[in-house]
């Protein structure tokens, strides 16, 4: 071995490059004993890193499968959640109606038929027939406006082949 493989980077290496040193005197008499630390360090530390990167792999996906059970599980609450306030909310305008329904049939039991219902009944009667006679108008308007602009079409054209004719 040279002695430009025998520098040491660090005081490890070179406490055992000196042991290494003393014990290669006697090399003939005793048997060459293996490295305790190994040779090609780039490839053990490329190893080392490798499997430290699918460890931490390894640890962020069991986090994120368990996020996603809890956003599967969160999700599920939600519409279970959405579903009972829609039923409470449907409850609640059940019990309001009928609420309702029964104050108006008490109210109508003490008080009975009020006098002006006839009147409104007429009176509604006549608004009804009132808008019927307005839309009525509003379509034989329609149809004459469509009816004059078919003419001031015609006349139009007819003036413009006179024109040209002469």
């Amino acid at each position: 071995m040279s002695t430009e493989q025998k520098t040491a980077p660090n005081a490890l290496w070179a406490y055992l490059l000196q042991k290494d040193l003393a014990s290669s005197s006697d090399a003939a008499a005793t048997p060459m004993i293996p490295a305790m630390a190994p040779v090609d360090r780039t490839n053990t530390s490329m190893r080392m890193l490798i499997h430290d990167m699918q460890a931490t792999l390894e640890k962020f996906s069991t986090r994120v499968d368990t996020l996603l059970i809890n956003v599967k599980d969160a999700k599920s609450e939600v519409v279970n959640c959405n579903r009972i306030s829609e039923s409470e909310r449907e409850r609640v305008l059940d019990e309001i109606s009928n609420s309702s329904k029964k104050v108006q049939i008490e109210l109508k039991a003490c008080i009975g038929a009020p006098s002006q219902a006839s009147s409104l009944e007429l009176i509604q009667k006549s608004q009804i027939s009132a808008e019927n006679s307005i839309q009525a108008l509003d379509k034989r308007i329609d149809a004459i406006q469509t009816v004059l602009h078919v003419f001031a079409t015609k006349a139009a054209l007819s003036l413009v082949n006179l024109a040209d004719k002469s």
